[in-house]
């Protein structure tokens, strides 16, 4: 998935920047309206790309950071009770982080599944070891934080 939504923000980053090259050098040929169009809908379409691109779980000595396409969320350490894995709408397996308050937090991350899942929603797949594996680190990276 990774990939794939690296390479469309790349490349759609390359033929905006193309196209905005070629509008700058016949500037006085363009009409104004058009400009604004394209620069509108470049704007737009870049910003959802990357963003889509950069969802991720991020884990760092202060904290933890959830990021989705629209929202970040950054947990400190202190607020993380736990990590487990739970059932989501749109996936049978996704890693929630559930905060000392009863919060659960969704997560990015998700185990991949033998069976064929056509829903995306630009988080991270991870084969069942690997799944396991992020599951004892954030584990151990939890208690090895003092309260």
């Amino acid at each position: 998935m990774r990939l794939f939504t690296g390479t469309l923000a790349v490349l759609g980053t390359l033929f905006f920047a193309f196209v905005a090259f070629q509008v700058a050098a016949h500037w006085q040929q363009v009409p104004l309206a058009a400009v604004l169009a394209f620069a509108g809908f470049a704007a737009v379409w870049l910003t959802f790309a990357w963003r889509f691109h950069r969802t991720a779980l991020v884990v760092s000595r202060s904290g933890v950071r959830v990021r989705w396409l629209w929202r970040t969320r950054t947990i400190v350490w202190e607020q993380v009770r736990g990590f487990h894995s739970g059932p989501d709408w749109l996936v049978p397996e996704r890693l929630w982080l559930q905060l000392c308050d009863g919060t659960k937090v969704r997560t990015p991350v998700r185990r991949r599944r033998a069976s064929v899942n056509r829903l995306r929603d630009g988080g991270t797949v991870l084969a069942s070891e690997r799944y396991e594996e992020l599951l004892a680190d954030l584990a151990s990276r939890k208690a090895g934080v003092p309260r």
